[in-house]
């Protein structure tokens, strides 16, 4: 399974090219530059990878018929002067069609049988707020791949698109630029993979950001709940709704770097302390990351309000205005929360507008969440003592302390200026001073 081709920076890779060009449209200004980028990057492969003329031929043409059907598509989108998000994803699907086509030309250059796979329309729509998404997808890959596989192509490498279909409010909104692993753990579980491989440009998952924390190191595994955790703040290891996939079907997902075949990457594990008892963890702390950009809101109640309704409201009004919450910690008359740097902060302040009814509300911007996070920490006493005093001897203001009910991730929030020092900081207490050993094994081998 592929994504769309990336360019030497973010703003050059195809995907970007393709929201460029779609945002000039609906502008009625010009979008040929974007395409003629788009096309150069993919004919450099047509022209520069292939040897056998055929193949060549047939993936020009390829390329050609995409760009074609695309600058189509864009100029009636001129005339209406505005996007759906089906249509945006009518648009970025191009890109993983590309890649596929081009993957598969590559095999069959090398006498490799192969076939590309299109999954762009797998399914007319899906809601991922729907809690059976995954099984609707699941059952559309598994019968796409079976109508697909015949004797003609029992030997052949199919290769997938890393776009799936039409999401409600389009893929961008409802999945973000991670939706080619979604698609990859769907179709894994779908087809009873044995392990699901995933190529990036990084090594996989570090005890802290390699490049500001020169000491840090690779984890050779982490669980699949570490893997949430550390993806949702801040670490970026895989998307969360294909973690929430991959947890779901108990398959290893193996983090590659594309750039260092001979690396063995981090291996999410699902047979890693999935319950109490399944397999011990020699280390207290995994990794510690971070979030930035968010905001802290604190709220003092009235007391107009009994307790458990001065809860019951305040997060009626965060669902009304769309805010995003992250961490949250609570007393019985105050409530303090950080919100989620993908809400626009006019939402936060419509929001605050209504919570200043049930008593003081303020809002601080520039916040980080620092996280400590790990299996171990449930079975090891006092990591929470050390990493206060840590960040106290640090001279790190904590302004919110929060721990997830799995004990695998505890987080603060600090002023943005103290950020750097709290990781660095806590990396060194917890990875540095005490060197942990790390076990090798791989689950996919």
């Amino acid at each position: 399974m592929v994504s769309a081709m990336s360019g030497t920076v973010k703003a050059d890779g195809t995907t970007s090219r393709l929201l460029s060009a779609a945002e000039n449209s609906v502008q009625q200004r010009c979008f040929e530059e974007d395409l003629r980028k788009i096309e150069d990057l993919h004919m450099e492969i047509v022209y520069g990878g292939f040897k056998s003329a055929k193949v060549r031929e047939s993936a020009r043409n390829v390329v050609f018929e995409e760009i074609k059907e695309l600058r189509r598509f864009l100029e009636s989108l001129r005339v209406i002067r505005e996007i759906s998000g089906r249509s945006l994803d009518r648009i970025v699907g191009c890109g993983e069609r590309l890649s596929a086509n081009l993957v598969s030309a590559s095999l069959q250059d090398k006498d490799i049988p192969s076939f590309a796979v299109d999954l762009s329309n797998l399914v007319e729509s899906v809601d991922l707020r729907t809690p059976g998404y995954r099984d609707v997808l699941q059952r559309a890959v598994k019968s796409e791949m079976e109508s697909r596989l015949s004797e003609d192509t029992e030997n052949a490498v199919p290769v997938l698109t890393g776009f799936f279909g039409h999401v409600e409010s389009g893929i961008l909104e409802g999945v973000g630029r991670g939706y080619t692993d979604l698609t990859s753990a769907i179709t894994a579980s779908a087809l009873n993979a044995e392990c699901l491989q995933v190529w990036k440009e990084s090594d996989g998952v570090f005890t802290g950001n390699p490049t500001k924390i020169d000491t840090a190191r690779l984890v050779a595994q982490v669980s699949p709940r570490e893997a949430a955790e550390l993806t949702y703040f801040g670490n970026e290891v895989l998307h969360p709704y294909t973690m929430e996939t991959a947890i779901e079907a108990k398959i290893p997902v193996q983090i590659l770097n594309t750039f260092k075949l001979e690396g063995k990457g981090t291996v999410v594990d699902p047979n890693m302390c999935i319950e109490s008892g399944v397999e011990e963890v020699h280390r207290a702390a995994t990794a510690v990351c971070s979030k930035k950009n968010v905001c802290l809101l604190n709220l003092t109640s009235n007391r107009k309000l009994g307790s458990f309704k001065f809860m019951a409201r305040v997060f009626e009004v965060f669902m009304r205005h769309e805010v995003k919450v992250d961490l949250v910690s609570t007393s019985e008359v105050s409530l303090s929360v950080t919100i989620n740097e993908s809400t626009p902060l006019e939402l936060v302040n419509r929001a605050m507008e209504e919570l200043s009814t049930f008593g003081d509300c303020d809002l601080k911007t520039d916040r980080v969440i620092v996280s400590l996070i790990g299996e171990g920490m449930r079975s090891t006493r006092g990591i929470a003592a050390e990493m206060f005093t840590t960040l106290a001897e640090e001279g790190v203001n904590i302004e919110l302390i929060a721990q997830g009910s799995s004990e695998v991730n505890i987080s603060v929030v600090v002023d943005e200026s103290d950020a750097e020092l709290a990781v660095k900081s806590l990396h060194r207490a917890f990875f540095e001073d005490n060197v942990m050993e790390e076990s090798s094994s791989s689950a996919c081998n």
